[in-house]
């Protein structure tokens, strides 16, 4: 019993993850697609400067995958070894 705690943590990390790689997808492409409409085409094109806060999501967003996966993991290992 004691395991279903750590396996609804492992799956809500697991998909706030996933949701934050699809925000990232999104913010991403929103903010590029801006830039087509401004006469400076190079910053589109060439990514420069790079933009640290769009990595941000995708960066949380593995962070929480691989924090979701291993909790799910533990979940395991415990439901295997209690009685």
């Amino acid at each position: 019993m004691d395991y279903q705690a750590i396996l609804g943590l492992g799956i809500f990390f697991i998909v706030f993850g996933l949701a934050s790689l699809f925000w990232d997808r999104r913010e991403r492409n929103a903010y590029y697609n801006s830039q087509l409409t401004k006469k400076d085409v190079k910053e589109f094109i060439t990514h420069e400067p790079e933009r640290r806060w769009l990595n941000a999501w995708r960066i949380g967003g593995r962070i929480s995958l691989i924090l979701g996966i291993l909790l799910i993991i533990a979940a395991g290992v415990l439901r295997l070894i209690s009685p």
